[in-house]
């Protein structure tokens, strides 16, 4: 006879079979505890990809960093990334030649395609890349391509002075009439817009930014590889040295960059000396001979003297005898006479090896916006050439100054 216990078991399993339900039963609650780890795991990253979406795309820092993201490979490789390149949005690029007070502005318009999924998230910014032609140069197009694939509208300017490797203070006009055509462009309606500036271009922004019709609506302004006062950096030219943290060290410019600091200065001098002293100074010019400097007037023979850098004992004589309207231009080009007028944000970029223009310039500008308590930053690098990337630059460079370099983007474009 069967007891009582083993007629309870179900038919076809005895006290093993109960053992095996058992062992079943635990898998399955180790299987549900497994699913339920799964699931919040799965949770957890659809939510740090949601709140990373609306951090990208909707909180202004957070489009700062994906921009930063996106334009800092960029300009350290001189090409676009992939990534951007395959999802970034399509552009149309335009070219425009309006006239403006003093000759022709010509302009270079990228512009995304899409229309923005939040009214107003557009960014807008005017490029001034400095003197010369420089529309073709590779990796100013691979930036302004960058920047419009990024979501922001870029106006990229220059003038009939700039292409003749020549500045002139009456160009901040044009920069102020770029910037107005720059708002007033339908992806924009009228937004606070942002200015970037290269090398020579730096006092033609910063003097527009300064300018009563539109300081109050530009959102920033950035400078790299600039000068700051145009008598000094003269001296600079004259000493063919840089003094700074109390010790001078040695200076040589490149031709181009004496060229136009040639035309700048002589222009008030004779027709006859200005062509004297701009071919002695060409890159096939010879120096002048004694009888031809002792052919200038006092204020020519001190212009020369100063941009050949053959009397850096006499710098300060020279300086003085420079004539009143030569004194007034030079100062005329110099942001250090109407920094106080700027109300930007202003972030400075300097090479610490830049031939072009020197980069005690900036740091003198540096000093300025923070002795006046002005919103600003600055970053010196080791991996420009001016205002190109180097080739062939080491890993450690690359890291060090790439991480500066996406800190000050991030900040550049929150500004925006």
């Amino acid at each position: 006879m069967q007891t009582e216990a083993q007629n309870n078991h179900p038919p076809g399993q005895g006290a093993g079979g109960e053992q095996a339900l058992k062992a079943t039963s635990t898998t399955k609650g180790k299987f549900r505890k497994r699913g339920s780890i799964v699931s919040l795991i799965a949770r957890f990253l659809l939510a740090l990809l949601f709140l990373g979406g609306i951090y990208t795309s909707l909180l202004p820092w957070g489009q700062a960093t994906l921009r930063a993201t996106f334009i800092l490979p960029s300009l350290l490789t001189a090409s676009e990334p992939l990534p951007l390149t395959l999802a970034g949005e399509p552009i149309t690029h335009t070219q425009k030649a309006l006239p403006a007070s003093h000759g022709m502005l010509y302009l270079d318009i990228f512009t995304p395609d899409m229309v923005p999924l939040i009214h107003g998230e557009r960014q807008g910014v005017l490029l001034l890349p400095g003197v010369g032609d420089q529309r073709q140069v590779p990796q100013l197009i691979n930036l302004e391509q960058t920047l419009a694939r990024s979501g922001i509208v870029v106006v990229a300017m220059t003038t009939s002075t700039l292409l003749q490797d020549n500045v002139s203070i009456e160009d901040s006009a044009d920069v102020v009439q770029a910037y107005q055509y720059l708002q007033a462009l339908p992806a924009l309606q009228g937004q606070r817009t942002g200015m970037i500036a290269f090398s020579a271009g730096v006092p033609l922004i910063t003097h527009a930014a300064a300018d009563p019709h539109i300081r109050d609506q530009v959102a920033y302004v950035t400078a790299f590889g600039g000068y700051y006062n145009a008598e000094t950096l003269l001296e600079t030219f004259g000493h063919r040295a840089v003094s700074y943290d109390g010790k001078t060290e040695s200076w040589q410019p490149t031709t181009y960059a004496l060229q136009v600091l040639a035309n700048v200065t002589t222009e008030q001098l004779p027709v006859y000396e200005q062509e004297l002293i701009r071919q002695a100074l060409s890159p096939n010019g010879s120096p002048l001979s004694q009888g031809e400097q002792d052919q200038l007037s006092p204020e020519g023979l001190a212009a020369y003297q100063l941009l050949s850098g053959t009397a850096p004992n006499r710098v300060a004589q020279n300086m003085a005898a420079l004539t009143p309207a030569m004194h007034a231009q030079l100062q005329g080009l110099s942001t250090s006479q109407i920094i106080k007028e700027i109300h930007a944000p202003v972030y400075l970029l300097h090479d610490r090896n830049d031939a072009f223009l020197p980069f005690t310039e900036t740091r003198a500008f540096d000093r300025d916006l923070t002795r006046l308590h002005h919103s600003h930053n600055y970053v010196e690098f080791h991996i420009f050439d001016h205002v190109e990337v180097r080739s062939n630059l080491n890993f450690f460079q690359t890291i060090g100054d790439g991480s500066k370099l996406f800190n000050l983007i991030s900040q550049v474009f929150q500004a925006g």
